[in-house]
């Protein structure tokens, strides 16, 4: 597999500017574990990106690794990742799944439901989100739903942005019951206005299935140590401000990758403090835990109906 050549946290900053930015507020450890974790999930990412039809091979090798049939190369990605598994307690089976839905989009793809979307955004993003509310040290199994929640909201963020990227490879995660592939096609072409408005009438549909997820994760920040909340609390808010960005430019979004410059997040920044100060004083201060939503998780129940994911070395609760 590949070695390790690059400082993680130089990869997290150089790729990752929203994430990395709200993650200086970390401690450094924690700062350099999140920018491991990073550095893995993009690799992964990457093996599926990088060509048309992805690395498949490459993905189930590192999928072999993570389940221990495969010795991992020393000095490799997967390597540090399963050290840093040992040193947090991270859920290998999380992993796994990330690796299982990447080799799963290897190639074209399209969704046909929003359940399929859904489902599509637990299994690149929600896993991820499983991964990294145990580095910050969310460890109340109650956490677990919030923490995915995020990594859905995040990931339907990605998906509304990079609607002509994905296009161009041949995925379609705008649900065919919202929109057609062919009407994308057609939008991007910029040939038919009808199809421009089915288009980003199932972009507006995404931006605001992403809002009820967002909303959940905010409440599931009671879980997160105090000193984490404002880095999660913050990295969100960058992304949703990338999803109305979206929105305000559309339809010139459908073809240029939005993204916020640097007065553009200190703006965005300034204006989630009296937010943040609302959720600090009226919800995170409650003595019992938010309870989630459960219908926010109705269309992963064929993906989900077995335990949550076990940390690396710790036994299976019953």
């Amino acid at each position: 597999m590949t070695a390790i050549e690059t400082n993680p946290l130089a990869i997290f900053r150089r790729k990752s500017r929203s994430f990395s930015l709200a993650a200086r507020l970390f401690s450094p450890a924690d700062q350099l574990a999140a920018a491991r974790l990073y550095r893995f999930c993009r690799h992964l990412d990457d093996l599926a990106d990088d060509t048309v039809d992805g690395d498949a091979a490459a993905l189930e090798n590192a999928r072999a690794v993570l389940r221990g049939s495969v010795a991992a190369v020393p000095g490799s990605i997967e390597a540090d990742f399963l050290d840093l598994a040992a040193e947090r307690g991270l859920p290998l089976d999380a992993g796994i799944e990330l690796i299982d839905a990447l080799i799963a989009d290897c190639g074209p793809r399209g969704l046909e439901t929003p359940g399929d979307l859904v489902r599509f955004a637990y299994g690149v993003a929600g896993t991820v989100g499983l991964l990294l509310h145990r580095l910050i040290g969310a460890r109340d199994p109650a956490a677990m739903p919030f923490s995915i929640d995020l990594g859905i909201a995040l990931q339907l963020t990605n998906i509304a942005r990079d609607v002509a990227e994905d296009a161009r490879r041949g995925r379609f995660y705008l649900p065919a019951a919202w929109v057609s592939p062919g009407d994308i096609v057609s939008a991007l072409a910029g040939a038919d206005p009808e199809a421009t408005a089915a288009t980003l009438d199932a972009l507006r549909r995404v931006l605001h299935l992403a809002d009820g997820y967002y909303a959940s994760a905010r409440a599931g920040h009671w879980f997160i140590p105090p000193r984490n909340r404002p880095v999660i609390f913050l990295a969100a808010g960058l992304y949703e401000a990338i999803g109305l960005r979206v929105w305000r430019d559309r339809p010139a979004s459908l073809h240029q990758r939005v993204s916020l410059g640097g007065g553009e997040k200190l703006r965005v920044a300034a204006r989630m403090i009296p937010l943040y100060r609302h959720y600090r004083h009226e919800c995170w201060r409650q003595p019992d835990p938010p309870r989630h939503d459960a219908a926010l998780h109705r269309d992963l129940a064929s993906v989900r109906g077995r335990p949550d994911p076990q940390p690396a070395g710790e036994t299976p609760r019953p």
